[in-house]
């Protein structure tokens, strides 16, 4: 066996032993998971266990993605989520456009930093990773118990955190509430259209356009800074919407060829090639691939599943989907614990804590000014009557459960040596995720865990 290769399977059961450890500590300590592993992470890097050990954009982009992103997808419940369609695409979309021009305008006067630069930023901090905050919801909002010889029912809309096909060993505490799904669609929709924002502003930083701000006149200047706002809505909306379409027409291919297999095993592999093949061809025809994924996940689970796979599946994937999930989200937070480097933050404390508290009061700004515009469609058109209503603990939800994961990271990283301020970028970046993912999750859970805890009391009542 060469060496590299023993190196890489060393570390790799290294790593693994850790994330048991670290799911036996959170038992004890009533610590989030996702934080755990992140402050073990750290642990591990202050020792230099593995100096060699690196997070790299591509790592990210094309290993842990495409099957987190795809996970999540298929556990959406589609009736739900055509129900909260408003609120969930009004908060993915205009949420995250405010939240980004308000952190970069802010960076931009406070901070120095060039707009451009400053809105780059805006754009990596402001998507919320949908797996932190389903990880914590998932033991506050599902109640697991021991069913002998009965299953239960539970309809045909279910995801597969109610069973696909209806059949399930869950039993959810409130069945009226959709915080889930508005917190997980939201996080998930947010992070394509983040994407999206964050590869324009990158584009336009190396714009040569730009000198016109000093040699144009007035009239030139207008002209720019219209067709920039035209080309960018137009590059947007094709990224976006053409994912999207990208990832209906793949889940019902992929639906289709499942129609045809008989076999078990080669119909996983096939569902689970969906989300990487979904990853390629968004990068071929230049789309967004987080919407891809999304979509292609969302029509597999309640159209394909529904039809056209054997009940053995049924029952497989779901399982083998989830812990491969959990493996790679137990490694994926591990490392970015390791790559933070303490004692740099330590060195930025007072910007530090400006930046987190920025980026809080940034998304709190977008959710408190989206949301009565949310309640008023709701109550105004007839259509929108199955949304919720987005109430003062919704927005506290929505607030507070805004953590930040694996994607910023990559961004961060994937930022091109040139870019001016390229560093401090990253630096910030990482400040954010780590209180994201370590305070800021720690007080999330509490505060979900009391929430659900009173809801289940005042069921109860009832």
């Amino acid at each position: 066996m060469h060496e590299n290769s023993q190196q890489i399977i060393i570390t790799a059961i290294f790593l693994l032993s850790i994330a048991s450890i670290g799911g036996i500590l959170t038992k004890y300590l009533k610590i989030p998971y996702t934080s755990i592993l992140v402050i073990i992470g750290f642990i591990v890097g202050i020792l230099h266990i593995f100096p060699s050990l690196k997070i790299t954009p591509s790592l990210i982009y094309y290993v842990f993605l495409p099957i987190i992103i795809f996970e999540g997808a298929v556990n959406i419940k589609l009736r739900p989520l055509i129900s909260n369609a408003l609120p969930i695409s009004l908060l993915s979309v205009l949420g995250t456009i405010i939240s980004t021009i308000f952190t970069g305008v802010v960076i931009h006067f406070v901070l120095s930093f060039p707009l451009k630069q400053s809105l780059i930023f805006g754009a990596i901090v402001a998507p919320t990773d949908p797996v932190s905050i389903l990880a914590l919801l998932k033991n506050r909002m599902i109640k697991k118990t021991n069913i002998k010889n009965k299953d239960i029912d539970i309809g045909t809309d279910a995801g597969f955190s109610g069973g696909i096909g209806g059949k399930s060993q869950n039993v959810v505490v409130d069945g009226k509430d959709d915080i889930e799904t508005l917190l997980a669609g939201e996080s998930m929709f947010n992070d394509g259209i983040s994407l999206v924002l964050f590869e324009l502003f990158l584009a336009l930083n190396f714009s040569g356009s730009a000198s016109i701000f000093l040699h144009g006149g007035i009239i030139h200047i207008f002209q720019y800074v219209f067709g920039i706002i035209g080309e960018s809505t137009l590059r947007f909306l094709y990224s976006s919407i053409g994912g999207s379409i990208l990832g209906v027409l793949l889940g019902y291919l992929a639906s289709f060829i499942l129609s045809i297999i008989t076999d078990y095993s080669t119909e996983i592999m096939i569902s689970l090639l969906l989300a990487y093949a979904s990853l390629m061809l968004a990068y071929y025809i230049d789309v967004s691939f987080i919407m891809a994924i999304i979509f292609s996940g969302i029509v597999l689970a309640n159209y394909g599943f529904k039809r056209k796979v054997s009940d053995r599946t049924l029952q497989v994937f779901p399982i083998v989907i989830e812990y491969l999930t959990f493996i790679i989200n137990s490694l994926l937070f591990l490392i970015i614990g390791i790559e933070i480097n303490l004692f740099k933050i330590f060195d930025l404390w007072i910007i530090s804590w400006f930046v987190i508290v920025l980026v809080i009061f940034s998304r709190f700004i977008a959710v408190y000014s989206i949301s009565p515009v949310i309640n008023k469609i709701r109550n105004r058109f007839k259509i929108f009557f199955h949304s919720i209503t987005i109430n003062e603990s919704y927005k506290k939800f929505l607030v507070f459960g805004g953590l930040k994961g694996a994607l910023p990271i990559a961004m961060a990283l994937s930022l091109p040596l040139n870019l001016y301020m390229r560093y401090k970028i990253i630096t910030y970046v990482f400040i954010v995720v780590l209180f994201s993912l370590t305070i800021q999750a720690i007080f999330f859970d509490i505060f979900a865990r009391r929430y659900f805890k009173d809801k289940q009391n005042l069921t109860k009542s009832d």
